[in-house]
């Protein structure tokens, strides 16, 4: 499932868009997606914090409030790792463009060609449709992520955090014991310590008390737990 976020201020320029994005779909039944239209940066934020981030973002440089760049970089903030696509009269955002990781531009006014270009270069880019993702509830509402970016999960003092592959860290108000019920569906998630699961993708060696990770972490490994998970370990590197 394809999510898409289309943002413009203009109201005839969202209807033609959304028409595109539609036509697009239909064009490709195999994507599967829906798309979700708005009229400002800060609808976009508040939608992303209640039901999670999208797929391929499209948003008009030129609004009131939050203009595009900042929304990009708002949305980057959080920890989004979606297709960007500005829609713009001009190309002289590139610098700006480029911080945030955007794939490229739509100039107005847009065709039907060129959105369909642009959007085909963008779900090329996407992950497949089967990657399993999870979704965290946070203080501001559900978090959606890719589980292979989850790097490790640990809990002290009553609190949660989720670590990504890009360093962001996510407190959720989820259980570890719901958590490691999800993730524990994956063969890569492993349970050294009472208090942590890992992703052996990211796991750099192994002692008899610990776990090296590729971010610099050491993770405890409890006594119980090492025998299994050097087993694990080995069977996953070899």
């Amino acid at each position: 499932m394809i999510r898409i976020c289309i943002c413009d201020d203009k109201r005839m320029e969202r209807k033609k868009l959304q028409e595109y994005a539609t036509l697009f779909l239909k064009e490709h039944p195999k994507l599967r997606g829906e798309t979700e239209v708005f009229s400002s940066g800060e609808e976009v934020l508040k939608a992303i914090e209640q039901r999670g981030g999208y797929d391929i973002y499209l948003l008009d440089i030129l609004m009131p409030q939050i203009d595009g760049i900042e929304l990009a970089r708002k949305i980057r903030g959080r920890g989004e790792t979606g297709e960007i696509l500005f829609l713009t009269v001009t190309r002289e955002y590139a610098v700006e463009a480029f911080e945030v990781r955007a794939s490229g531009y739509l100039v107005k006014p847009v065709t039907k060609e060129e959105f369909d270009r642009e959007m085909g270069y963008c779900v090329g880019k996407l992950e497949p449709k089967d990657q399993p993702v999870l979704f965290l509830k946070t203080r501001y509402g559900t978090r959606k992520v890719h589980v292979r970016e989850i790097v490790e999960v640990e809990s002290f003092n009553h609190v949660r955090v989720c670590t990504l592959s890009d360093g962001t860290e996510i407190e959720t108000s989820m259980t570890l014991s719901s958590l490691k019920e999800e993730l524990m569906k994956y063969p890569d998630f492993f349970f050294p310590h009472r208090a942590y699961i890992v992703n052996m993708g990211y796991v750099n060696g192994l002692t008899k008390s610990e776990l090296l990770m590729e971010n610099g972490r050491s993770i405890p490994v409890s006594r119980r737990a090492y025998p299994e998970l050097k087993k694990a370990y080995m069977e996953y590197i070899f």
